[in-house]
């Protein structure tokens, strides 16, 4: 199936909300003022989409120094000086391994390099298990940099980078 890139974005917000909010534990759910929170804040908002323009999956994409209060998020400000961070990306279940998770990465990897950064990184649960992600993510070329605990000991993540270069 051929997905291609919305030219609108925000015109999918509620359908993106919608797929955030199905898909927790592997991400956080957003209220609507969450994710116009994190929108704003992104270094790029990308949606994807498929030949009925309907919502095939999304990334949210942020710079370091943004006032966002992820403790995996602060990991990462406290590690690097300068990273893009994978804050989610989420494929619609009907739409996956049809190519949307890796056009998506190819998305954050070219923008990345763009910016001239060179360290991507984002977390994969651990527990509760991820184990499509981990894989994911690993074929990718992510490393696994440490884990920690989130959500009151509720979650444990792997912290991921993934070395960009130019």
């Amino acid at each position: 199936m051929l997905h291609e890139v919305s030219q609108d974005p925000q015109g999918f917000r509620h359908e993106v909300l919608a797929l955030n909010n199905v898909n927790t534990p592997h991400v956080n759910a957003l209220s609507e003022e969450a994710l116009d929170a994190l929108i704003e804040q992104a270094a790029s908002f990308r949606v994807m989409t498929n030949q009925d323009k309907t919502l095939s999956g999304f990334v949210l994409l942020l710079r370091e120094g943004q006032a966002y209060e992820s403790l995996n998020y602060r990991w990462f400000s406290e590690t690097f000086e300068e990273f893009l961070y994978v804050d989610r990306i989420i494929v619609a279940p009907q739409c996956r391994g049809e190519g949307v998770a890796q056009a998506l990465y190819n998305h954050a990897a070219d923008l990345a390099r763009t910016m001239g950064i060179k360290n991507l990184t984002c977390e994969v649960n651990l527990a509760p298990p991820n184990p499509r992600s981990l894989a994911f993510h690993h074929g990718q070329g992510f490393e696994e940099m440490a884990q920690q605990m989130t959500d009151g000991g509720l979650k444990r993540v792997s912290l991921l980078r993934k070395v960009v270069h130019a």
